[in-house]
């Protein structure tokens, strides 16, 4: 709907535009024959238009060519050649009744045309005299003394081109005796002579006469001819036309040889009379029967009635009759169609095919083309009219009658833009029919194909068309490595869509070849050099690039695109271990334990991600001396191996340091020395330890005289079982004034602590993957200057670990002791002959012997640490009951604890292992088997309460300590087994052993 009442808008404009510009017709008058640059009108003054206006005239006609000009600048319409009316008209320029030249003015003012329509009329000068045809003159009439008065004869007739009062006006007779006659002009439109008086041959027999042709103009001229005119006697014979004028009509249509009409003159005598006519014309007469008929094609176009002279004669006394012929005009011309445009639209010729030329930015409202319509026929045939059809509606502009003429049949239509073009839409408005009728009957009808060919103007902005506007490239290319051709969409054509390709950035890098935008590497790239600060997570670097395209049309239209280049670090360098660095280290034999650092090794690699990223391998050539190495290049004595006192004084090992490439792994080796100095022994200068990360929250002890010293380093390198590029911060800054924690781990206490126990909480992070762990470590503070004050902390284990080892320690002395006491009661039941009880006695000292054996080389060994777990008291209040120390889990800890240390938080697996001895052996404590020895048939023996297990004090950052704490349990903490013989009690204690039992 919206869109409808725009086209009606549109449609209204434009008529009011065509009402106020197109239909003003501006009339001049000019007289012919006027000196060539004559001035007709100045234009630009008469229509009041200001300078820098385009003036241009156009004929309706073509035969009205080269006639008028006009000054494009000033407007000045000036004749071009001289203007001859008469000749006009034999040529068909004009009218003879009416010279009347049509032009079309077009006035192009900024970026608007007006139209108006000048008829210029031609004025007939007086510059032709009347003119008698000789060869059919009428010199002498013949005429009888007894004709009435006012009979007629027919005189001569003058010719006169020019029209109107310049023309035959008048005819007169002057002569002696001229008023027995007069001349009667008026009536029939030629000459006639009329009897006025009564004639009589005896009194005057002849007259000579002067027939004078006179016209009316300014300067009037006239032409004169000899008329002689004799009396015959009344009994002389002369023909008598039955009839001396005759009109009739014949269609121009009419076929030759037709008898258009039948003229008879009669005699006296009745003898016979010849026929002959005096004018040239299409016609021709029989001259003894008098018919006349059509000897040529008549065209009523070209001459539109004939007046024919017959002279009829017997014995040369001639008589004259005046035929008029008028032709009947038929529709046998049909419609002239002339198809004008502007100067800035083309007109081409193409087979029977009129192609205008018109760019797609005309503006709606603008005249494409004027259709002169012209049809040489009369009105009533002519009357032309036009129509538009085309089988592919809807056409981009309608037609509108602008003049008309009717006396020339002349009508004039514009053709007007009525909706905007595109030429990427649509380019070619093909078979559209520009049909011209006349009104005559039948009616005839002219066909101009016509084909509206849109133009193009620059009027799409070229844009590149790709699939990516980002293109990966590795670093190392050679040198002219095409990147891409880049291509361009541009729906302009020819001129407007030739291309060139411009790059903005100033580089020596990228090269485009401006015509067929082929993009090329002009350099090779070396992504080292581009990663300035040499971030190992940077593993593309984007260059950016901005490429312009434009096009060469009238004014240029362009367009840029961003492209970026993202440059790829391919692994093109080996790891490089420190130049400057010692690889020839010396220590003391005293403090290489295990879990000791020696030191930290260091290499780079250029490259970035995984490929930059660096990890060590480290390989032993002899078993005395085992090391191994973290990610972050530490080297330690693992804690699970066993210094072995060597005859060697040097240990030489293989260090490999690896990239993380997955595909393509560089590595390069480096030579470690290791010396032995076994002559220095300096206990205080002690190595940093190995602190592993076995689960979310540790525990372990710190000696307050390494204050300022490096006491630890967590190894950071297995957060979420592997690491790139770890690195560790603390998480409570209110801690850092005690304490200070390197990005790589390495743990030192800088200032007297407050506390005995800190738990500092640590986030460890992946600047590599991002990933994070949140940590807790508990330290507790020991002074190595009081005896044994660090070493109780040694003993200190895991507390899950410590309920699965109790855990199982009770669950394996149930067993034994359900087993024993089920062996025992099967022994003791039966009566023994005294050599079995002997040799069971026997067994059993044997036996105990051999545990007292075992106890006693394991108490020598361990007696000044595990002192507190090999003692056992006896109550001296009671000799039938004796609190024992039971010293399986003692022993347990002790043999643990002689081959590692602290090995209670490095590997929670081994020391389970460690919990659940292979071996089937159990061994008692010394005062158990002296107390067997004494007493063979015991009372009950039963175990008491497992001691209640301190809770850590732990202030806990926001995490639960629901695990206990591998040091919440000293190794004093045991199990006691009590051995009670009263008969109360053991009704009230749980007994695993009969009283009559015995212990195995």
């Amino acid at each position: 709907m919206f869109s409808r009442l725009i086209m009606l808008f549109i449609i209204i404009f434009l008529n009011l535009f065509l009402q106020i510009f197109s239909h003003e017709i501006l009339k001049y008058t000019i007289e012919e024959k006027l000196p060539i640059n004559t001035l007709i009108s100045d234009l630009s003054k008469e229509l009041n238009l200001k300078s820098n206006n385009f003036f241009q005239i156009y004929e309706l006609l073509p035969l009205n060519k080269n006639l008028f000009t006009i000054n494009n600048q000033t407007g000045h319409l000036i004749i071009k050649s001289i203007l001859d009316r008469e000749q006009m008209c034999l040529k068909r320029q004009c009218s003879c009744n009416l010279c009347e030249i049509i032009l079309q003015l077009s006035i192009k003012i900024q970026d608007k045309i007006i139209y108006k329509i000048i008829e210029i009329k031609i004025k007939d000068r007086n510059d032709h005299s009347p003119n008698f045809d000789k060869q059919s003159m009428i010199h002498v009439i013949h005429i009888k003394e007894n004709v009435p008065l006012g009979y007629r004869i027919i005189l001569p007739s003058a010719n006169d081109p020019d029209e109107g009062l310049n023309s035959v006006q008048s005819y007169r007779l002057d002569g002696p005796n001229c008023d027995d006659f007069d001349v009667d002009f008026f009536s029939y439109d030629i000459p006639y002579l009329i009897v006025r008086s009564s004639l009589d041959r005896q009194r005057l027999s002849s007259y000579s006469l002067i027939l004078t042709a006179s016209d009316n103009g300014k300067q009037p001229r006239s032409n004169s001819i000899q008329l002689d005119i004799h009396i015959l006697n009344i009994n002389d014979s002369i023909p008598t036309f039955i009839q001396s004028i005759y009109n009739i009509d014949i269609r121009e249509d009419t076929v030759i040889g037709t008898t258009i009409l039948k003229i008879e003159a009669i005699n006296d005598n009745n003898e016979k009379n010849f026929y002959e006519l005096l004018t040239e014309s299409p016609f021709i007469i029989d001259h003894l029967t008098g018919q006349i008929q059509l000897s040529k094609t008549l065209d009523y176009e070209r001459e539109k009635s004939y007046r024919l002279i017959v002279k009829a004669y017997e014995n040369f006394i001639p008589t004259y009759a005046s035929i008029f012929i008028r032709i009947i005009d038929i529709n046998d011309n049909p419609v002239f169609i002339q198809i004008k445009v502007e100067e800035d639209i083309t007109l081409k010729k193409q087979n029977d095919k009129n192609v205008i030329f018109i760019q797609e930015n005309t503006l709606v409202g603008t005249t494409i083309a004027h259709v002169i319509l012209n049809d040489l026929d009369s009105f009533a045939n002519g009357n032309p009219y036009l129509q538009l059809q085309t089988i592919e509606p809807p056409l981009p502009f309608i037609y509108k009658l602008i003049y008309q003429n009717n006396f020339q049949n002349i009508k004039l239509y514009s053709l007007i833009l009525n909706q905007n073009l595109d030429r990427e839409l649509k380019s070619l408005y093909n078979n559209i029919q520009l049909i011209a009728h006349d009104s005559g009957t039948p009616t005839l009808h002219t066909q101009l194909y016509l084909i509206l060919n849109i133009t193009d103007i620059n009027d799409c902005i070229p844009k590149i068309i790709t699939n990516t506007t980002i293109y990966n490239i590795n670093e190392n290319n050679s040198i002219g490595y095409i990147i891409d051709k880049l291509i361009v969409d541009d729906c302009d054509i020819e001129q407007n869509s030739e291309i060139e390709y411009y790059l903005l950035n100033k580089t020596d890098l990228l090269i485009i070849n401006s015509k067929t935008g082929q993009l090329s590497l002009n350099q090779s790239i070396d992504f080292e050099i581009l990663n300035k600060f040499q971030q190992k997570n940077l593993t593309t670097i984007d260059l950016e690039y901005y490429i312009k395209v434009y096009d060469h049309g009238q004014p240029s239209l362009s367009s840029q695109m961003k492209i970026i280049l993202r440059i790829h670090d391919i692994n093109d360098h080996s790891p490089e271990f420190e130049k400057n660095h010692s690889y020839n280290w010396t220590y003391s034999q005293s403090i290489l334990q295990p879990g000791s650092i020696l030191g930290r090794i260091y290499a780079y690699d250029y490259d970035s991600g995984l490929q930059g990223l660096i990890y060590y391998s480290i390989r032993s050539f002899h078993p005395c001396l085992i090391l191994d190495i973290t990610s972050l290049g530490y080297i330690y004595i693992p804690y699970e191996s066993t210094i072995i006192t060597c005859s060697l004084l040097s240990y030489t090992f293989e260090i490999t340091a690896h990239d993380y490439d997955p595909i393509n792994s560089r590595s390069t080796i480096q030579l470690l020395t290791i010396n032995i100095d076994s002559i220095s022994i300096n206990k205080n200068n002690l190595l940093p330890k190995i602190l592993p990360l076995s689960s979310i929250q540790q525990r372990t002890i710190l000696d307050i005289n390494t204050q300022n010293k490096i006491s630890f380093i967590i190894d950071i390198t297995n957060l979420n079982n592997y690491t790139y590029q770890p690195k560790i911060f603390f998480n409570n800054t209110n801690l850092l004034s005690c304490w200070n924690i390197s990005s790589t781990g390495e743990i030192s206490l800088i200032s007297h602590p407050y506390a005995s126990s800190y738990i500092l909480s640590l986030y460890i992070i992946d600047e590599y993957t991002n990933e994070y762990l949140l940590i807790k470590l508990q330290i507790d503070i020991c002074n190595s200057s009081i005896l044994n004050s660090c070493q109780l902390y040694n003993f200190s284990d895991n507390r899950m670990i410590l309920i699965y080892a109790i855990s199982l320690a009770l669950i394996i002395t149930c067993i034994c002791i359900i087993v024993f006491s089920l062996i025992i009661c099967l022994c003791c039941g039966k009566t023994k002959p005294k050599n079995d009880i002997l040799s069971l006695s026997t067994h059993q000292q044997t036996f105990l012997q051999y545990n007292d054996d075992y106890n006693s080389e394991k108490t020598e060994s361990s007696s000044d640490r595990y002192k507190t777990s090999s003692n056992s008291t006896i109550r001296d209040d009671d000799h039938d009951s004796a609190c024992i120390i039971n010293g399986h889990s003692s022993s347990s800890s002790s043999s643990n604890s002689s081959s590692s240390g602290i090995q209670t938080w490095y590997n929670q697996k081994e020391l389970i292992n460690h919990i659940y001895p292979s071996s089937s052996t159990y061994y008692y404590d010394l005062k158990l088997a002296e107390l067997l020895r004494k007493n063979q048939h015991p009372p009950c023996i039963h175990l008491n309460e497992l001691p209640t297990i301190p809770q850590s004090l732990s202030t806990d950052y926001g995490f639960s300590s629901l695990e206990l704490s591998s040091s919440s349990i000293s190794s004093n903490q045991h199990i006691e087994i009590c051995i009670d013989q009263s008969a109360e009690k053991q009704l009230n204690i749980k007994s695993f052993i009969s009283s009559r039992e015995c212990v195995v």
